[in-house]
Protein backbone atom coordinates (compact mmCIF):
# COMPACT_ATOMS: atom_id res chain seq x y z
CA UNK A 1 0.00 0.00 0.00
CA UNK A 2 2.02 3.19 -1.46
CA UNK A 3 0.77 6.60 -1.82
CA UNK A 4 2.51 10.00 -3.85
CA UNK A 5 2.68 13.16 -2.31
CA UNK A 6 2.38 15.28 -5.09
CA UNK A 7 2.45 18.78 -3.56
CA UNK A 8 1.71 20.18 0.10
CA UNK A 9 -0.01 23.17 1.31
CA UNK A 10 0.32 24.35 5.07
CA UNK A 11 -0.86 27.30 7.23
CA UNK A 12 1.68 27.82 10.51
CA UNK A 13 2.70 29.73 13.03
CA UNK A 14 5.94 29.87 11.22
CA UNK A 15 5.43 28.81 7.45
CA UNK A 16 3.05 29.15 4.73
CA UNK A 17 4.28 27.57 1.87
CA UNK A 18 6.84 25.16 0.89
CA UNK A 19 9.83 27.11 0.47
CA UNK A 20 9.61 28.81 3.89
CA UNK A 21 8.93 25.31 5.83
CA UNK A 22 12.62 24.60 4.40
CA UNK A 23 13.56 27.87 5.09
CA UNK A 24 12.73 27.12 8.55
CA UNK A 25 14.49 23.63 8.71
CA UNK A 26 17.27 25.26 7.34
CA UNK A 27 17.69 27.55 10.23
CA UNK A 28 16.88 30.71 8.19
CA UNK A 29 15.12 33.97 9.65
CA UNK A 30 11.28 33.48 10.40
CA UNK A 31 8.59 35.83 11.62
CA UNK A 32 6.60 33.90 14.30
CA UNK A 33 2.43 34.80 13.87
CA UNK A 34 0.79 35.19 17.28
CA UNK A 35 -2.89 33.47 17.74
CA UNK A 36 -4.86 33.60 16.27
CA UNK A 37 -2.34 33.20 13.12
CA UNK A 38 -2.60 35.58 10.15
CA UNK A 39 -2.80 34.26 6.71
CA UNK A 40 -3.42 35.63 3.30
CA UNK A 41 -5.37 33.38 0.83
CA UNK A 42 -4.96 33.54 -3.00
CA UNK A 43 -9.31 31.99 -3.08
CA UNK A 44 -11.24 35.05 -4.21
CA UNK A 45 -12.84 36.83 -0.84
CA UNK A 46 -16.35 36.57 -2.57
CA UNK A 47 -16.10 32.52 -2.41
CA UNK A 48 -15.42 32.37 1.16
CA UNK A 49 -16.95 35.49 2.85
CA UNK A 50 -19.83 34.05 4.95
CA UNK A 51 -17.47 30.78 5.80
CA UNK A 52 -16.13 30.42 9.37
CA UNK A 53 -12.12 31.07 9.94
CA UNK A 54 -12.14 27.88 10.45
CA UNK A 55 -13.54 26.24 6.79
CA UNK A 56 -11.15 29.75 5.67
CA UNK A 57 -7.53 27.76 7.28
CA UNK A 58 -8.17 24.33 5.27
CA UNK A 59 -9.56 25.68 2.00
CA UNK A 60 -6.83 28.08 1.73
CA UNK A 61 -4.29 25.33 2.94
CA UNK A 62 -5.83 22.80 -0.09
CA UNK A 63 -5.98 25.67 -2.27
CA UNK A 64 -2.11 25.89 -1.54
CA UNK A 65 -1.37 22.46 -2.37
CA UNK A 66 -3.51 22.82 -5.90
CA UNK A 67 -1.38 26.06 -6.90
CA UNK A 68 1.69 24.29 -6.67
CA UNK A 69 0.68 21.71 -9.33
CA UNK A 70 -1.78 21.39 -12.30
CA UNK A 71 -2.18 17.70 -11.80
CA UNK A 72 -5.56 17.57 -10.65
CA UNK A 73 -6.72 18.64 -14.32
CA UNK A 74 -5.89 15.54 -16.03
CA UNK A 75 -8.30 13.47 -13.48
CA UNK A 76 -12.02 12.98 -13.18
CA UNK A 77 -13.31 15.30 -10.50
CA UNK A 78 -15.51 12.30 -9.52
CA UNK A 79 -12.46 10.19 -8.90
CA UNK A 80 -10.90 13.19 -5.98
CA UNK A 81 -11.34 12.58 -2.87
CA UNK A 82 -11.13 14.37 0.45
CA UNK A 83 -10.12 12.95 3.81
CA UNK A 84 -9.71 15.64 6.76
CA UNK A 85 -9.07 14.96 10.28
CA UNK A 86 -9.30 17.88 13.42
CA UNK A 87 -9.34 17.10 17.05
CA UNK A 88 -11.90 20.05 17.78
CA UNK A 89 -13.57 21.20 14.21
CA UNK A 90 -15.33 25.08 14.03
CA UNK A 91 -14.87 25.04 17.83
CA UNK A 92 -15.51 28.80 17.43
CA UNK A 93 -18.90 28.56 15.43
CA UNK A 94 -19.76 25.54 17.49
CA UNK A 95 -19.51 27.76 20.71
CA UNK A 96 -21.27 30.07 19.06
CA UNK A 97 -24.26 27.98 18.03
CA UNK A 98 -23.96 26.27 21.63
CA UNK A 99 -24.69 29.72 23.03
CA UNK A 100 -27.77 30.36 20.43
CA UNK A 101 -29.68 26.84 21.85
CA UNK A 102 -28.74 27.89 25.59
CA UNK A 103 -30.50 30.77 25.30
CA UNK A 104 -33.77 29.53 23.82
CA UNK A 105 -34.59 31.49 20.82
CA UNK A 106 -35.02 29.03 17.94
CA UNK A 107 -34.76 31.62 15.48
CA UNK A 108 -31.63 32.47 15.83
CA UNK A 109 -30.69 28.66 15.25
CA UNK A 110 -30.48 29.01 11.41
CA UNK A 111 -29.41 26.52 8.98
CA UNK A 112 -26.28 28.58 7.78
CA UNK A 113 -25.26 28.75 11.73
CA UNK A 114 -25.69 25.22 12.47
CA UNK A 115 -23.97 23.94 8.80
CA UNK A 116 -20.52 26.17 10.18
CA UNK A 117 -20.34 24.12 13.25
CA UNK A 118 -20.11 20.37 11.58
CA UNK A 119 -16.53 19.34 11.15
CA UNK A 120 -17.40 18.29 7.61
CA UNK A 121 -18.06 21.84 6.58
CA UNK A 122 -13.92 22.48 6.07
CA UNK A 123 -14.63 19.73 3.52
CA UNK A 124 -17.83 20.85 1.64
CA UNK A 125 -16.05 24.23 1.25
CA UNK A 126 -13.05 22.90 -0.62
CA UNK A 127 -14.95 20.27 -2.74
CA UNK A 128 -17.47 23.15 -3.95
CA UNK A 129 -14.29 25.40 -4.47
CA UNK A 130 -13.11 22.64 -6.78
CA UNK A 131 -15.79 20.76 -8.09
CA UNK A 132 -14.40 17.62 -6.25
CA UNK A 133 -17.10 14.79 -6.09
CA UNK A 134 -14.97 11.79 -5.19
CA UNK A 135 -15.30 9.92 -1.69
CA UNK A 136 -14.77 12.37 1.28
CA UNK A 137 -15.37 12.42 4.91
CA UNK A 138 -14.12 14.01 7.97
CA UNK A 139 -12.03 11.82 10.92
CA UNK A 140 -11.63 13.06 14.68
CA UNK A 141 -8.74 10.99 15.02
CA UNK A 142 -6.58 7.82 13.53
CA UNK A 143 -4.81 8.32 10.30
CA UNK A 144 -5.85 10.13 7.53
CA UNK A 145 -2.49 9.61 5.91
CA UNK A 146 -3.26 5.88 6.30
CA UNK A 147 -6.82 5.97 5.39
CA UNK A 148 -6.19 7.80 2.00
CA UNK A 149 -3.91 5.46 0.98
CA UNK A 150 -6.25 2.63 1.73
CA UNK A 151 -8.91 4.39 -0.68
CA UNK A 152 -6.02 4.64 -3.62
CA UNK A 153 -5.00 1.18 -3.13
CA UNK A 154 -8.46 0.04 -3.39
CA UNK A 155 -8.84 2.34 -6.18
CA UNK A 156 -11.72 4.29 -4.55
CA UNK A 157 -9.92 7.26 -6.39
CA UNK A 158 -7.55 8.50 -7.72
CA UNK A 159 -6.31 11.40 -6.21
CA UNK A 160 -6.86 12.53 -2.40
CA UNK A 161 -6.73 15.75 -1.32
CA UNK A 162 -5.69 14.87 2.32
CA UNK A 163 -5.06 16.59 5.48
CA UNK A 164 -6.02 18.08 9.00
CA UNK A 165 -6.69 21.59 10.22
CA UNK A 166 -7.19 22.74 13.90
CA UNK A 167 -8.91 26.33 14.18
CA UNK A 168 -7.77 28.69 17.71
CA UNK A 169 -10.56 29.16 20.71
CA UNK A 170 -9.04 31.25 23.16
CA UNK A 171 -11.63 30.05 25.77
CA UNK A 172 -10.96 26.62 24.66
CA UNK A 173 -7.08 26.92 24.39
CA UNK A 174 -6.83 28.84 28.03
CA UNK A 175 -8.69 25.93 29.63
CA UNK A 176 -6.38 23.41 27.67
CA UNK A 177 -3.18 25.67 29.25
CA UNK A 178 -4.29 24.52 32.58
CA UNK A 179 -3.48 20.83 31.65
CA UNK A 180 -0.79 18.99 33.43
CA UNK A 181 -0.05 16.84 30.68
CA UNK A 182 0.65 19.97 28.55
CA UNK A 183 2.68 21.68 30.62
CA UNK A 184 5.34 23.04 28.45
CA UNK A 185 3.47 23.34 25.48
CA UNK A 186 3.16 26.10 23.17
CA UNK A 187 -0.40 25.69 21.46
CA UNK A 188 -1.05 26.81 18.72
CA UNK A 189 -3.45 26.39 15.01
CA UNK A 190 -2.61 25.65 11.62
CA UNK A 191 -3.64 23.14 8.54
CA UNK A 192 -1.43 20.92 6.57
CA UNK A 193 -2.92 19.32 3.20
CA UNK A 194 -1.08 17.46 0.39
CA UNK A 195 -2.04 15.72 -2.71
CA UNK A 196 -2.08 12.25 -2.76
CA UNK A 197 -2.12 9.74 -5.71
CA UNK A 198 -1.89 6.00 -6.93
CA UNK A 199 0.76 6.71 -9.46
CA UNK A 200 4.05 8.69 -9.66
CA UNK A 201 4.68 11.31 -11.41
CA UNK A 202 7.88 13.83 -12.89
CA UNK A 203 6.87 15.97 -9.71
CA UNK A 204 6.02 13.34 -7.20
CA UNK A 205 7.93 14.80 -3.72
CA UNK A 206 8.32 11.73 -2.30
CA UNK A 207 6.12 8.26 -1.34
CA UNK A 208 4.80 6.70 1.47
CA UNK A 209 5.28 3.38 1.88
CA UNK A 210 4.37 2.08 4.97
CA UNK A 211 1.85 2.60 8.18
CA UNK A 212 2.10 1.71 12.27
CA UNK A 213 -0.56 2.44 15.00
CA UNK A 214 -1.77 1.23 18.10
CA UNK A 215 -4.28 3.43 20.77
CA UNK A 216 -1.89 4.19 24.55
CA UNK A 217 -5.25 4.34 25.95
CA UNK A 218 -5.71 7.77 26.28
CA UNK A 219 -4.19 11.34 24.58
CA UNK A 220 -1.10 12.09 25.85
CA UNK A 221 -1.97 15.42 24.96
CA UNK A 222 -4.88 15.56 27.52
CA UNK A 223 -3.92 12.84 30.19
CA UNK A 224 -0.50 12.09 31.30
CA UNK A 225 0.19 8.15 30.39
CA UNK A 226 1.64 5.25 32.35
CA UNK A 227 4.79 4.23 31.70
CA UNK A 228 3.40 1.32 30.79
CA UNK A 229 2.37 2.91 27.49
CA UNK A 230 6.03 2.93 26.36
CA UNK A 231 5.80 -0.46 25.45
CA UNK A 232 3.11 0.49 23.18
CA UNK A 233 5.54 2.91 21.16
CA UNK A 234 8.87 0.70 21.06
CA UNK A 235 6.18 -2.12 19.91
CA UNK A 236 4.90 0.24 16.87
CA UNK A 237 9.06 2.24 15.48
CA UNK A 238 9.75 -1.60 15.88
CA UNK A 239 8.13 -2.19 13.13
CA UNK A 240 9.99 -0.17 10.87
CA UNK A 241 11.83 -2.09 8.52
CA UNK A 242 15.28 -0.17 7.66
CA UNK A 243 16.06 2.58 9.70
CA UNK A 244 15.12 6.03 9.07
CA UNK A 245 17.68 8.89 8.22
CA UNK A 246 15.60 11.32 10.40
CA UNK A 247 12.71 10.93 12.27
CA UNK A 248 10.07 14.04 12.55
CA UNK A 249 8.53 13.44 16.21
CA UNK A 250 5.84 14.21 18.68
CA UNK A 251 7.75 16.26 21.02
CA UNK A 252 6.04 19.51 21.84
CA UNK A 253 8.28 20.15 25.32
CA UNK A 254 5.84 17.98 27.63
CA UNK A 255 7.00 15.17 29.62
CA UNK A 256 6.23 12.97 26.93
CA UNK A 257 8.99 14.06 24.80
CA UNK A 258 11.26 11.56 27.50
CA UNK A 259 9.09 8.72 26.42
CA UNK A 260 8.83 8.95 23.03
CA UNK A 261 12.48 10.09 22.28
CA UNK A 262 14.03 7.44 24.39
CA UNK A 263 12.13 4.59 22.32
CA UNK A 264 13.27 6.13 19.28
CA UNK A 265 16.95 6.73 20.04
CA UNK A 266 17.00 3.24 21.52
CA UNK A 267 15.87 1.64 18.32
CA UNK A 268 17.50 3.94 15.79
CA UNK A 269 20.50 5.22 17.62
CA UNK A 270 21.90 6.75 14.38
CA UNK A 271 18.56 8.98 13.07
CA UNK A 272 18.97 12.37 12.83
CA UNK A 273 15.61 13.71 15.44
CA UNK A 274 13.50 16.72 14.08
CA UNK A 275 10.44 18.03 16.46
CA UNK A 276 8.50 20.00 14.40
CA UNK A 277 6.39 21.23 16.77
CA UNK A 278 9.59 23.59 18.25
CA UNK A 279 8.79 25.72 15.45
CA UNK A 280 5.03 25.36 14.91
CA UNK A 281 3.88 24.42 17.96
CA UNK A 282 1.46 21.95 19.33
CA UNK A 283 -1.54 22.00 16.91
CA UNK A 284 -3.02 19.29 18.77
CA UNK A 285 -5.48 17.48 16.17
CA UNK A 286 -3.23 18.77 13.08
CA UNK A 287 0.13 17.89 14.67
CA UNK A 288 0.28 14.56 12.95
CA UNK A 289 -0.09 16.01 9.75
CA UNK A 290 2.01 18.95 10.33
CA UNK A 291 4.72 16.74 11.16
CA UNK A 292 4.09 14.83 7.78
CA UNK A 293 4.64 18.31 5.49
CA UNK A 294 7.19 18.93 7.16
CA UNK A 295 9.33 15.56 6.66
CA UNK A 296 7.88 15.97 3.01
CA UNK A 297 9.46 19.14 2.49
CA UNK A 298 12.81 17.83 3.72
CA UNK A 299 12.61 15.15 1.54
CA UNK A 300 12.25 17.50 -1.66
CA UNK A 301 14.67 19.22 -0.44
CA UNK A 302 17.30 16.85 -0.57
CA UNK A 303 17.78 16.55 3.04
CA UNK A 304 17.20 12.94 3.65
CA UNK A 305 16.43 9.89 1.52
CA UNK A 306 13.96 7.94 4.52
CA UNK A 307 11.96 9.64 6.85
CA UNK A 308 9.87 8.22 10.15
CA UNK A 309 6.88 10.38 10.92
CA UNK A 310 5.25 10.02 14.30
CA UNK A 311 2.38 11.74 15.92
CA UNK A 312 -0.88 11.45 18.79
CA UNK A 313 -4.06 12.54 18.20
CA UNK A 314 -6.42 13.40 21.03
CA UNK A 315 -8.56 10.45 21.28
CA UNK A 316 -5.02 8.21 21.94
CA UNK A 317 -3.54 6.88 19.04
CA UNK A 318 0.05 6.90 18.33
CA UNK A 319 0.80 6.90 14.36
CA UNK A 320 3.55 6.95 12.36
CA UNK A 321 4.55 6.85 8.87
CA UNK A 322 7.37 5.94 7.21
CA UNK A 323 8.16 8.91 3.95
CA UNK A 324 10.86 8.39 1.26
CA UNK A 325 12.43 10.31 -1.78
CA UNK A 326 11.25 8.30 -4.73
Amino acid sequence: MKAYIESIGVISRCAQSVCELTNVQNGGEYQESALPIEFDSQIPSAKMRRNSRYNKIACTAADNALRETTITETFDRRRIGTIISTGYGPIVNNTQFAETVKKGVPGLCSPYIYAGAVPNSCIGQICILNGFKGVSTVLTGGDPLEYSSMLLAASKADLIICGSVEEYSEPLYNELGKLDALNGSELSEGSAVMMLTREKTEKTLCSVSGFSSASLGKSPLLHKIESGNAEIIYDILKKCDNAPDAVFNAANGTYFDDTEIKAIKSIFPEAHLVSPKKWAGETLGCGYMMNTVFAASAIRSGKYEKVLVTGVDLIGNYCTAILERT
